[in-house]
């Protein structure tokens, strides 16, 4: 807050005043002025700048080099300083008033100014270092775009909070890398210090904005303890009296990321207060200082960026999918960690509750896991002793926790950049799996988690239907590949979308070449099909199955549906789209309790989903689908690359039937991958308005 106060000036005697830099004072030329006076001179000291507005000079004797005002108009005077004072009372400012066709003034009021800086600094122009700001109004507000201001805050998501925690309420102690995360805020005070010590200064935010981040000072006896100033419960803090110039440099992080109930924005002000000698007479606020912070965004990335490490679920069942991901892993120039079951999950987890996302501000880019388990309570978690070092750990709760719960991170996907009718997206647009309309055994995210991904901003969700898939999730049917192609008109992605139709169209085709009697599933061991419920069916049969084929009329109608939302929202043609043969059958829900049973009959895989492929770049790994055999080759396979490999791609088929269907899940659910976060800076962007 810079205020403009107004100085009276008086002729009996000079008047005194306090002036921080930033601050203008108003003075009052016409309050004083002798009778019959017509005009005044102004001059001052040279650390001080004086403004007059709201007249034009008058005309002065001949041979006059001061320009003289008059003091008929209304004339706005306004006086700043440039630089602080040397001492106390330190600069002037000389009014001066003359009479009609007098070369002399008849009198002189004086004020004594003592210039002092009292400045909250930050990262403004978000070049990764403390800037003063040119415009002292700018530091108050946060713009988005190009052009933009306004500094940035990053979430401490360390795994096992590394920093010990000494006493809640006074120290923390930090790892060397862990500062580099923090956001710097400097106080600068400078002045006679026969002057600041008459003041007292404070810095503080509001008790809301206390509670989203903490305010750390280095101690001066540690180059790795921290002083706790601001934070949960503690929303000012009193600095020792002054005496002296002060510059100190602060250390902010936020504690979460924003959210329905919280902008990301985050305020910090230091306030100069004048103690009067009298107890009687309440402090003065004399200039307050504020700076404002917005926290960083969670950052979700596209599978068509290019992977930096994958994390693997070292589970036997799995260990040929393992083997196969770590060579696909060291054609991609990409890091292997391993991760070991959660005993106190459910099933598939490692992709399906949580994921890879990154957070940035300009001085530091931090990957970091989004978690939401689905099990009620967990005294630890597993997962975030396997992260690589420099990788963060985040929970977000869930509120549905039954196995086939929607409500979780999982049902999510991120499509590439795109442009959609002039309005870019360059950070892509977040897909969230939905039930679409209220029914008794609908499934849906949670208004929590569906806020948090609307309040990040930066990716403007896009709702699909999704609810018909057993599972629920978008990633059965759909799937985003990257292409190297960018010239005009196309998007540098391909869309996969699971099609029965183009399956059926392909099992005809083989049908009338003569290989109808060709069945699936023939290298598949009979206890396996039996416990996954299926049967080594012919082309024949499966063509003559009229339910299963009604079945898959319902599942091209919902992926259809899909389909026309992705167009319209992602700006999408359909030489952007490439249909993949995938056929699904209706079944209820399996390995859920009998009490999370429901009548409702849901689309599951008929054989392992080519969908849901790992994506590495131009390597992709497919579940192996166990396709009819023609000539020694599956028909799905051979059809997968044709339509794949013209672009680039290098498709390996992963064999392992075990964890198909079963407790496990498909087998991309045992593996999750850490991706490059994009080029372009979040805060370059212009976000829609919040609804």
């Amino acid at each position: 807050m810079s205020f403009q106060s107004i100085i009276h000036l008086s002729l009996d005697s000079p008047v005194r005043a306090l002036c921080v830099l930033g601050m203008e004072i108003c003075l009052d030329v016409n309050g004083c002025a002798p009778e019959r006076c017509e005009a005044f001179t102004i001059s001052s000291s040279p650390g001080v700048s004086v403004d007059l507005h709201g007249t034009l000079p008058g005309t002065g004797r001949e041979g006059t080099a001061v320009t003289r005002w008059p003091l008929s108009n209304p004339t706005d005077v306004l006086v700043k300083m440039t630089c602080p004072s040397s001492a106390s009372d330190g600069d002037q400012v000389l009014v001066s008033y003359y009479l009609p066709d007098e070369a002399a003034p008849v009198a002189t009021a004086v004020l004594r100014l003592t210039g002092i800086v009292v400045s909250l600094d930050v990262d403004i122009y978000r070049s990764g270092q403390v800037e003063i700001a040119s415009d002292k109004q700018a530091k108050k507000n946060w713009v988005w775009g190009p052009s933009g201001w306004g500094a940035i805050l990053l979430v401490n998501c360390s795994p096992a909070d590394k920093g010990q925690i000494v006493d809640q309420k006074t120290t923390k102690v930090f790892f060397p890398e862990e500062i580099k995360s923090l956001s710097q805020m400097t106080l600068n005070v400078q002045g006679p210090g026969a002057t600041l010590k008459k003041y007292r200064l404070v810095l503080h935010t509001s008790e809301e904005e206390a509670r989203k981040a903490r305010v750390y000072r280095p101690q001066r006896d540690s180059s790795s303890t921290f002083e706790v100033l601001l934070g949960p419960g503690q929303c000012t803090y009193t600095f020792a009296p002054l005496e002296n110039n002060l510059k100190e440099t602060f250390y902010v992080e936020a504690i979460e990321f924003p959210s329905a109930d919280f902008s990301g924005l985050i305020s910090y002000s230091v306030s100069l207060v004048e103690e009067p000698q009298d107890p009687s007479i309440p402090e003065t606020l004399v200039y307050k200082d504020t700076v404002v912070f917005r926290v960083a965004p969670c950052v979700f990335i596209p599978s068509t960026q290019m992977p930096l490490e994958v994390y693997l679920c070292r589970e036997l069942q799995v260990q040929g999918f393992v083997n196969t991901v770590m060579e696909l892993s060291e054609k991609s120039n990409s890091q292997v960690a391993s991760v070991y079951e959660d005993p106190n999950r459910l099933g598939r987890w490692l992709q399906d509750e949580m994921a890879f996302c990154y957070t940035q501000a300009p001085h530091k880019t931090l990957s970091l896991v989004l978690d939401t388990p689905r099990v009620l309570t967990l005294e630890d978690f597993p997962m975030k002793y396997s992260l690589s070092p420099g990788v963060g750990y985040v929970i977000q709760c869930t509120k549905d926790h039954r196995v086939a719960s929607m409500d979780s991170i999982g049902n999510l996907m991120v499509s590439p950049p795109v442009k959609v009718e002039g309005k870019e997206y360059p950070l892509g647009r977040i897909l969230i799996g939905s039930c679409f309309y209220p029914s008794k055994e609908g499934r849906d995210m949670s208004k929590a988690l569906r806020d948090f991904l609307y309040a990040q901003r930066v990716q403007a969700p896009v709702e699909l239907f999704s609810d018909w898939l057993m599972v629920g999730h978008m990633d059965e049917f759909m799937c985003f590949i990257p292409t190297q192609d960018k010239s005009e008109g196309e998007k540098g992605f391909r869309l996969l979308l699971a099609s029965p139709s183009s399956c059926y169209r392909l099992f005809e085709e083989k049908q009338k070449e003569g290989y109808g009697d060709m069945a699936l599933f023939e290298e598949v061991r009979e206890d396996q099909l039996l416990s996954n419920g299926r049967q080594a069916n012919t082309i024949n049969q499966l063509l003559a199955d009229k339910n299963m084929r009604k079945q898959n009329d319902y599942v091209e109608k919902c992926i259809n549906l899909n389909r026309d939302i992705l167009k319209k929202e992602l700006g999408l043609v359909e030489r952007d789209i490439i249909d993949i043969p995938q056929l699904f059958c209706l079944e209820q829900l399996t390995n859920v309790p009998s009490s999370e049973q429901t009548g409702k009959f849901f689309a599951r895989p008929y054989f392992p989903d080519l969908l849901q492929m790992i994506v590495m770049g131009k390597n992709l790994g497919i579940p192996k689908p166990f396709g009819p055999q023609i000539k020694g080759t599956c028909c799905l396979e051979e059809k997968i690359c044709q339509l794949l490999e013209p672009l680039g791609f290098k498709c390996t088929f992963i064999d392992d039937f075990d964890c198909y269907l079963t407790e496990i899940g498909d087998f991309c659910a045992c593996a999750n991958i850490r991706r490059v976060p994009f080029a372009f800076k979040w805060w370059r962007m212009v976000p829609e308005p919040q609804a």
